[in-house]
This record gives structure tokens, sequence and C-alpha cells, in this order.
């Protein structure tokens, strides 16, 4: 078996640690009383001196068990004890999420602390060896890909600071042990216990087995991590090539000949994509239909995946991302007398006219959209051009074409959006120095005006 250390947990070893990484404002120690997080927390009011970091700790209230107020009385006493800031969270558990209740209150428990911090504070979490092999087991139990057996991350961007776990490296038994030293005091949570939750069953039953057979089960599963983490590093950097040669906007992804006859390149871009966009990860069957659909296509608006909230289309060799909420189409405007701008909805925020002398529209003025619009063609020239034809030759999406906003003057379609004019409106313009400008909110919208520009 090749070499791997896990060292006794130490005050200087744990500086080391800190020290690799760059300087903190705070340090915000997630603390649930148990023996791992006073580990943790004691070390670090130790390296208070040395570290000159503002030290704070949060304690987590389930309310599920009989003692929670008592646990959160523990924390209480000892931060008071060591002179140690203290904020004590109450979260509630609807049982609704939908992933069981352990998963929802790891969400509730990261989303209160997440709330806590600024830019430049650290979230200190005490998740130690013993946890990053059993992370590895339930990952690979789960059918997990190279993402899920490189397990956890030491350390990562975390809303608007880091989240870091400085005691990957050191074994449960060495945190004890280093409490036992100081005589410090935990407390024990007894579902800790309870094999029926994936989690403590390999904790209690098949690790203590593996054990038995492989001595050192933890350094071996731990140098599996690593091997992971280098895979997932030389993986990550492939699909970053491609990514920067073909993600024209943070939520469009240009599928090249080559992504399209890859199925392991196609997955591995579109998993890293989506991860860049903090997008929750697309289940395997759900990516493996997207890659049989995008394959087939011939008419690309129909491949449509959704999951999580989230949805990927496909349009003229592109795959646009997008939240599931659908999109409202606004209500039909008449632009006011007298105002030089009309104001469309959230989304699509304002229409203007600009130019020196102007105090709007010279008629009756009425900004619709392709639902409303009772026109459905443009004179331009002797031609009256089709409006399906003009979306289509600017590249816009079905899905976005009652977005784009429709202005009719007398009862004429005058103007697509701020680019596409009929002759005589856009010469009224001309004549009048006026520009007509659209100023959407929605990123994917100000693409489509960029894009006509």
């Amino acid at each position: 078996m090749m070499s791997f250390r896990l060292l006794p947990f130490t005050d200087e070893r744990l500086l080391h640690i800190l020290k690799s990484y760059p300087p903190a404002l705070t340090y915000l120690v997630g603390f649930s009383g148990g023996a791992d997080s006073t580990a943790l927390l004691f070390a670090l009011k130790q390296l208070d001196d040395q570290l000159e970091t503002t030290l704070k700790a949060v304690h987590i209230n389930h309310g599920i068990h009989a003692d929670a107020d008592l646990w959160q009385e523990h924390c209480e006493i000892f931060c008071r004890e060591h002179d140690i800031p203290l904020v004590c969270c109450p979260v509630k558990l609807e049982g609704n999420s939908g992933y069981g209740m352990e998963a929802e209150a790891r969400q509730l428990r990261y989303q209160a602390m997440s709330a806590l911090l600024k830019p430049g504070d650290y979230l200190l979490t005490a998740h130690h060896a013993d946890d990053q092999a059993e992370t590895l087991l339930l990952n690979l139990m789960r059918g997990s890909g190279v993402d899920g057996l490189s397990a956890m991350p030491q350390s990562r961007p975390f809303q608007p600071g880091i989240l870091l776990r400085p005691l990957l490296n050191f074994e449960n038994s060495t945190l004890i042990s280093y409490l036992a030293e100081n005589n410090i005091a935990w407390i024990e949570d007894p579902s800790n216990q309870l094999v029926n939750q994936d989690r403590n069953f390999i904790r209690h039953e098949v690790l203590p087995l593996l054990e038995n057979r492989w001595q050192g089960v933890n350094k071996r599963l731990l140098l599996t991590r690593n091997a992971m983490t280098e895979a997932r590093s030389l993986l990550e950097r492939l699909a970053d090539e491609y990514l920067s040669q073909y993600l024209r906007h943070p939520f469009i992804l240009q599928i090249s000949d080559q992504l399209d006859e890859d199925p392991a390149l196609f997955k591995l871009a579109i998993r890293r994509w989506l991860k860049q966009s903090a997008v929750p990860p697309i289940p395997v069957r759900s990516l493996e239909s997207l890659f049989k659909q995008v394959c087939k296509a011939l008419d690309g608006s129909k491949v449509k995946i959704q999951w999580g909230g989230w949805i990927l289309r496909l349009y003229q060799h592109q795959l646009w991302l997008q939240p599931e909420s659908a999109q409202p189409h606004f209500s039909e405007t008449s632009w006011p007398e007298n105002e030089t701008c009309v104001d469309l909805d959230a989304d699509r925020g304002k229409l203007s006219l600009q130019g020196l002398n102007v105090y709007g529209p010279p008629a009756e003025f009425i900004v619709s959209n392709r639902s409303n619009c009772p026109v459905s063609s443009i004179k331009q020239g002797k031609l009256h051009k089709r409006l399906k034809n003009l979306f289509q030759a600017a590249g816009i999406p079905e899905w976005f074409r009652d977005s784009i906003p429709l202005c009719l003057l007398n009862g004429e379609l005058v103007a697509i959006g701020d680019w596409c004019f009929d002759d005589q409106f856009a010469t009224w313009m001309s004549q009048n120095n006026i520009k007509l400008a659209w100023h959407p909110q929605n990123s994917l919208l100000q693409f489509i005006v960029a894009q006509q520009h």
C-alpha cells in the first residue's frame, strides 16, 4: 500500500494548515458541542495570539432531539468560559424537502451559517478523516463519478466567504485524545448510534468490518480519494479548455461537432458548466437523455431537460440554461404621452426614445409582444418580412420570442426590439436624431440584444 500518514492532532499542526490559506477577517466555527467541533474550537482559541483573526462560534439548534436546548446551553457555557462569542440559530425542519431529514437539516444548517458570513470570512467545520472515508463510501454506493469519489474538498467558495475543513487529515480518535489531554468535556448525540441512517451504518457496521480485513482502511480510502482528486483536477482542466472556446454566455453553451461525437466529453463539459453556474448537479439519467436528444435533434427547440428547478434547451446548436419558472408575458402597454421611456417589467426593463427634444412618440404608440400583436410582419422596402423569419435570423429561441417588445405606431408594426425597424419609422428617427433603446434586466435578454448590434 502507498504511504499515507494520518498524524496526531495538535495546535501547531492546525496552525500550519491555517497559515497555508490567505488570512481571514473572521473564523466562524460551526459548533455542535460534539468532540470534533469542540477540539477545533478549543485549539483555535489556543492560537488566538498567533492568528490575530477574530474567532466566533455558531450553534445550530435543530430542535429535533429532546435535549436540544441542553446541548445549546452546554455550548453557551463552553464559549462563555473560554471567552468566545457565540451565535445560536434555531432552525425548523419541515420534513417535506423530499431528500430526507438528515439532508434537510444539513441544508438549513449551512443556510443559517452562510447568512452570518461577510466577504473575507471563513466558515470552519470539523469534518475529519473518518468523515471523509464515510463520504467516499456513501458516494460509491450512490454510483458517483470522479467528483463524488473525491469526497469533500478541504476548502471551497461559500457564499461571500470560504468554507474550510482543516481537520480532514486527522482521525476522530486523535481529536478525542487531544480533548482528554486538555481535560475538555463534550456532548454525545445519541442519534449518531442509530444504524438506520446510512452514514451511521457505514461508521458502525461497514468500516469496522473492513478494518478487520484490511487494517488501516481509512488511510486506504483516503489514498483513493486523493487519486480521484488528481483525476478530477485533470478532467476539470480539459472541460475548462472546451468551455473557454464555446461558452458564449454563462448560460449559453455552443455544441460543437467534437462534443456531439464524444459522449464522455459532452457529459464532462455539461457537468463542469453547471457546477460553475452554481446549478444543482444534473441526474445521470437526465444527462444521458440530453446527450441522446442533442445527437438526434433536427429541430433543436424540441430538446428540453428539466431537473431541480432548472431547464436545458437546445436551439441552433446552442444549449440555453434557465430557471424552471416560466417568464411571464408582459401585458400590452401604451407608451405614456410626453414620456421618453416606458417600463415593461423586472426582466424586460425599459424601452426609451433617446435624443434631443424628444417628448414621446409622434402618435399612438403601443408596446406589445408576439402573442398579443395583431400584426405578424414588418415592412422593409417593398417587402413585408414575417416575424417568425426575423426571429430565426436573429437567433432568438422560440421560448424567448414573447419576451421581445414589439412597437406598433397607429396599428402598424414599426420596431422589433431596438434593432429591426419599419422604413418610415427608421427615417423619422434618423431625421430627428432619435434612437430607440431597449435595456432588459434579464442577462439572457441582454445577450440577445447585444447580438443584434
